[in-house]
């Protein structure tokens, strides 16, 4: 099953309840490297994808 897909993450988080707990459950840095990628992060699976990889950078 497959996620709902948005517009982009503004479109997402509001919409999306389960999205948005996740995205304030990451760390600050991991939330401001994301936002700028906001129009391709359309659903639940690509936020915690993109918030997977960036977590991989850091270390």
């Amino acid at each position: 099953m497959g996620f709902p897909k948005y517009s982009g993450l503004a479109e997402l988080l509001k919409h999306d309840e389960e999205a948005l707990h996740f995205f304030e459950g990451l760390p600050m840095e991991v939330r401001d490297r994301i936002a700028p990628k906001g129009r391709s992060v359309d659903s639940l699976e690509k936020l915690k994808d993109f918030a997977e990889a960036l977590g991989e950078d850091r270390q």
